[in-house]
């Protein structure tokens, strides 16, 4: 026990403490992230190569080396911890590649917004700064201990020889499985193959964004022949969060099924024909503008600079997407807004020119001063339906071509607002107190904010007008309850009185009903442009046997329809799954 508790052997404990707290810092975070456990005992290989080199390398224990390491261990372990993160979130949340070049603008570019929407309290900006001194503080206080507070030479030659076998070990790994390697969840990770596979990827997303500027979509969206006799009031809806997996989930398959026979009854009985099926949206988890984009104009957009690179690009020459050919045969396209955030004058006139709707509802124009939910935040989607169909009324006589994305499924999908007989009761202030619900699991807030949102869709499409036509489509997965096993499928319907219309998309794989055939081939977003006008044709032209093609993915742009998605390659290995399962 002496010898045990000597000064040397409680350096050399303290030597490796601090050896394998680095190793943990430099890994923990895609674990923590990722809900993987496992990830803790995995391997950092550029920490275990300096350490080894440190203390085996006896030439370097000199005041110069011991100043040069200790900066270089305090700079990996920051930069490891912190693209740990990044990529963990990137993978973890939104299943995507880890991308400079998309990541810059896309989480970058989001994190204003992320803040503005949660509404954090005053005190919580401070309160993580001190928590991100906290954190370098342990960061440095680790890195620095096995270079300058542990005298190289107290070692045992047998924690030398352990370091560098640990080292050998990880780096044979990684020499042998570098595409292991090269992802955050690897046995042995590598920052330096994690780099290079990501700058790799970037490179191959700036060659998709190159080929999205040279897109010229007048061609393949020149509908100008294709007059409509008939002009039925159109909303295209968007349902935020509303992936397949309500259908492939025992956590939400039972009571969909029971939330969908509900609504369909009450539909059916007000006259209403249904069909329904699952179209495949371009993101996962998040990105809601690239998934309605992509169906509003006939392009796959997967990644913000693609998305930026289209809106920036057709500024100043319109783009013929679904509003415009609806303007073109006399529609008003009233686009929707109800978040409370105010984009800067220059982003809100770049949309409006790209988009080009001839009224754009947004938060101020709703005249809200109830409590304010979800992501945003924004008013109850009953309160948002029910200000715009009031809204249209006063309206001069024209058919509608209405868009707007729910928000109450959005993530963190609780707490969900109360449903009322008008939706007027909702604009007071003491009506409900959302801080004051209690805390749910997320498969449960989920599941109850699917409901709240179909209970006031089902009321606002049931006393809908005659002639009215709904096509609601899920933008992407909900995030956090599904995960990459999953798929990127989303649920869609087509609502209509009339049944020839609504039957005409049997041909396209929906079923009648208010649920999916999760066996037929699924739609994709991009290719929803050309299909929805081609069936308004088929039913309301002026020749409906002259009809447009149909593109079942839209304007192919090479580069982008081969994108790649390693992480369908670790389903096995990484699948986040809701809680409560």
């Amino acid at each position: 026990m002496q010898h045990l508790s000597s000064f040397q052997n409680r350096k050399n404990y303290q030597f490796w403490l601090a050896v394998l707290a680095g190793n943990l810092l430099a890994v923990f975070p895609a674990g923590l992230l990722m809900r993987r456990p496992e990830q803790f005992w995995h391997a950092g290989l550029e920490w275990l190569l300096l350490v080894a080199v440190w203390a085996n390398v006896p030439q370097l224990w000199t005041p110069r080396g011991r100043r040069a390491f200790r900066r270089a261990a305090f700079a990996l372990l920051l930069f490891f911890s912190a693209y740990q993160i990044y990529a963990a979130v990137d993978i973890g949340i939104y299943h995507n590649t880890p991308d400079f070049y998309n990541d810059w603008a896309f989480l970058g570019g989001g994190i204003g917004f992320v803040l503005e929407s949660l509404s954090l309290p005053w005190w919580s900006y401070p309160a993580a700064a001190l928590g991100l001194a906290a954190a370098l503080w342990l960061v440095y206080q680790v890195a620095v201990t096995p270079f300058s507070r542990v005298p190289p030479e107290s070692l045992h030659p047998l924690g030398r020889r352990a370091a560098l076998v640990l080292a050998a070990g990880a780096l044979a790994f990684t020499v042998a499985f570098p595409q292991e390697a090269a992802a955050p969840q690897g046995e042995t990770v590598s920052l330096t193959l994690e780099l290079a596979a990501n700058i790799r990827q970037a490179r191959r997303t700036r060659a998709r964004v190159q080929a999205m500027q040279q897109v010229f979509p007048s061609t393949a969206y020149d509908y100008r022949r294709y007059t409509l006799a008939e002009r039925p009031n159109i909303y295209l809806l968007f349902l935020e969060s509303y992936g397949s997996v309500l259908m492939t989930d025992p956590a939400f398959h039972s009571r969909y099924e029971a939330l969908m026979a509900d609504v369909q009854q009450k539909l059916e009985a007000a006259g209403w024909h249904t069909a329904s099926g699952l179209s495949r949206s371009p993101v996962w988890g998040g990105g809601s503008w690239m998934a309605y984009t992509s169906a509003l104009c006939g392009v796959r957009i997967s990644q913000q600079p693609q998305y930026l690179a289209l809106k920036y690009g057709f500024q100043h020459t319109p783009y013929p997407h679904l509003g415009r050919y609806l303007q073109s045969q006399g529609y008003r396209f009233t686009w929707v807004v109800p978040i409370d955030r105010e984009l800067s004058p220059a982003v809100q006139a770049a949309n409006q020119r790209f988009y080009n709707p001839d009224a754009w509802i947004t938060f101020a124009d709703m005249d809200y001063h109830g409590p304010e939910y979800s992501w945003g935040p924004s008013p109850p989607d009953q309160y948002t339906f029910g200000f715009l169909r009031a809204w249209l009324e006063k309206q001069p006589p024209k058919p509608n071509f209405v868009f707007s994305l729910t928000q109450n499924t959005h993530y963190y999908f609780a707490p969900v607002p109360p449903v009322v007989k008008d939706w007027r009761a909702l604009n007071n202030p003491d009506i409900d107190n959302p801080a004051a619900h209690p805390k749910l699991s997320l498969t449960e807030a989920y599941m109850k904010a699917v409901t709240y949102d179909w209970t006031v869709l089902a009321d606002f499409i049931r006393t809908a007008g005659p002639n009215d036509v709904f096509i609601l489509v899920g933008d992407h997965q909900p995030p956090l309850v599904s995960g990459p096993q999953d798929g990127y499928a989303t649920i869609m319907h087509v609502i209509a009185r009339d049944a020839d219309f609504v039957e005409s998309f049997s041909a396209y794989g929906l079923v009648p009903g208010m649920l999916p055939d999760m066996e037929a081939a699924p739609l994709h977003h991009e290719g929803l442009y050309s299909l929805i006008v081609r069936q308004l044709v088929a039913r309301w032209g002026s020749n409906p046997r002259d009809l447009p093609a149909y593109d079942p993915q839209g304007i192919h742009i090479p580069g982008i329809m081969d994108k790649v998605r390693a992480i369908y390659h670790k389903a096995e290995r990484f699948k986040p799954r809701a809680e409560g399962k």
